[in-house]
């Protein structure tokens, strides 16, 4: 048996699964940041930043078109920018370092390539 179609409360649901995965991806990213072994920086924070932005852009074009695939990207911006402002307390989870700021213009690029994907994806016959 060929799968359904969603229906909007079915698409409305699946959104908010990828807003929350944005929100999840962001800090997961951000306290990636500064992962060492063995003393050696290792940027997993830029994988999941681009990777994941690309990924949840283009699914959330696909549930609710344009304004689903920016969306998520801003939603990741906030948390992880964020998260790179120091509090008073002075608390910094994303430091102004190559890796942090390497972490946040991958998260960005990920988004652009996203909406790029989306804009780019000729419409699909109905």
């Amino acid at each position: 048996m060929p799968p359904q179609p969603l229906g909007a409360a079915g698409r409305t649901a699946a959104y908010g699964l990828v807003l929350a995965l944005t929100v999840l991806l962001a800090l997961w990213g951000a306290f990636l940041v500064p992962l060492r072994v063995g003393g050696v920086l290792l940027p997993v924070s830029w994988v999941l930043a681009l990777g994941g932005n690309v990924v949840l852009g283009v699914v959330g074009g696909r549930l609710h078109g344009k304004a689903g695939v920016v969306l998520p990207v801003l939603l990741w911006m906030l948390v992880a920018f964020t998260l790179g402002s120091r509090r008073e307390e002075g608390d910094l989870v994303v430091p102004g370092s190559t890796t942090g700021l390497g972490f946040l213009l991958a998260g960005a690029v990920g988004g652009a390539v996203a909406y790029g994907l989306h804009v780019s994806r000729a419409p699909s016959p109905r």
